[in-house]
């Protein structure tokens, strides 16, 4: 149990992760011929990825425009969303 686990088990800061859990979904994924990109184990990381990938695609649809605008034959110079 690395040092982290054991800290949030002593001091009962949520639910820590069960590493046998872990290893037996890993060597299950490993034996299918696909498997995910992207796989957090555990409700915290999950939360948190779903989280970061939300703040992502919104940075993204936002910025997509001025991100575009870097290729050859777009229009220039560059118009910035609001804040």
């Amino acid at each position: 149990m690395g040092a982290m686990n054991a800290r949030m088990r002593q001091v009962g800061e949520g639910a820590a992760g069960d590493p046998n859990r872990s290893a037996q979904i890993l060597i299950a994924l490993a034996k299918r011929d696909e498997i995910p990109d992207n796989l957090p184990l555990g409700v915290n990381a999950t939360e948190m990825s779903v989280a970061q990938d939300r703040c992502l695609l919104e940075a993204n649809l936002r910025w997509g425009g001025v991100s575009r605008l870097a290729d050859f034959g777009e229009p220039f110079p560059v118009e910035f969303p609001q804040l």
